[in-house]
C-alpha cells in the first residue's frame, strides 16, 4: 500500500492531536498531518490547505477537520482519492447549535477561552482518558498552542459551513468512525453513514470524542482497512 493521507484537526486542535496515531499507522501511509489556518470560512480554510498538498491524496477529517475536509472535497474533487470523516457531520448548524456557539465566542470575549475548553474536558474525553495525566498535558499544550483567536475564527466558520450532505456519494472510498462514548457526535449524528454507498462504518470503543488521542491505534487499524481496501479497487 502507497498513500498520501491528509489529516485535518479539529476545533481547539493543533496537527498535534494526531501525534499518537502516526506511529501505528500502516507501512506504506505517508501522513500529511495540517494546522488549520484562523480563516472565518471553511472554504478559505481548504483553499489555503490545497495550495501545499500532493495532486492526489487520500483525506481524513477529524471533527471540525470533517468541515474542512468537505470543503477541499468540493474545491477539488478530483484530487481526493478517499474520505474518512471522524466524529463529525456533513450537516449546517441548527440554528439551537449555532446560538451556543455563538455564546461560547461570548466567553472569548471575557477572557475565558482557557477556563471554557478546561471545563468541557468531561464532555470531550472518554471518562478513563480523564485519568491520563500525559494525555492531559498534551491537551492542554495543545490548546495553549492552539488559542484563542484561532477558536473564534474557527468557530465563526463552524456557524457559517453550508450542509454538504450530498457530497457523501459513494464515488470514492468513504469510511465514518465514530468514538464509542462522544457525547459531540452519538452514534445517532452518523447515521448518515447508512446512505452514503458502500460506507465503511467503524465504532472506536473506549473513546469519546478525542479519538485520535484516546485510542490511536483502533483508529489506526480501521484507517488501514479502509486504505488498503481503497487502493486495492
Amino acid at each position: 500500500m502507497n498513500a498520501d493521507l491528509v489529516l485535518v484537526p479539529g476545533l481547539n486542535n493543533t496537527r498535534a492531536v494526531f501525534d499518537r496515531l502516526l506511529p501505528h499507522l500502516p507501512a506504506g501511509v505517508r501522513a500529511l498531518p495540517v494546522d488549520n489556518p484562523p480563516l472565518e470560512s471553511v472554504d478559505a480554510i481548504a483553499q489555503a490547505l490545497l495550495a501545499s498538498l500532493p495532486q492526489r491524496f487520500w483525506l481524513a477529517g477529524f471533527s471540525f477537520g470533517g468541515y474542512v475536509a468537505l470543503a477541499m472535497l468540493a474545491a477539488a474533487p478530483q484530487r481526493v482519492q478517499g474520505l474518512a470523516m471522524i466524529c463529525t457531520a456533513p450537516g449546517a448548524d441548527s440554528p439551537a447549535a449555532a446560538e451556543r456557539r455563538q455564546a461560547s465566542l461570548a466567553q472569548v470575549a471575557e477572557g475565558r477561552y482557557f477556563e471554557m475548553i478546561e471545563s468541557q474536558a468531561a464532555l470531550a474525553f472518554h471518562p478513563d482518558s480523564l485519568a491520563d495525566a500525559a494525555m492531559m498535558a498534551e491537551r492542554a499544550a495543545m490548546v495553549r498552542a492552539y488559542g484563542p483567536e484561532r477558536f473564534v475564527a474557527h468557530v465563526r466558520a463552524t456557524i457559517a459551513r453550508p450542509d454538504r450532505t450530498t457530497l457523501l456519494d459513494g464515488k470514492r472510498a468513504t469510511i465514518v468512525i465514530g468514538g464509542s462514548h462522544d457525547k459531540a457526535f452519538p452514534p445517532a449524528a452518523l447515521a448518515y453513514a447508512n446512505a452514503i454507498p458502500g460506507c465503511r462504518q467503524a465504532t472506536i470503543e473506549g473513546a469519546g470524542h478525542l479519538v485520535p488521542m484516546e485510542q490511536p491505534a483502533q483508529l489506526a487499524r480501521c484507517l488501514g482497512e479502509w486504505l488498503s481496501e481503497g487502493t486495492a479497487t
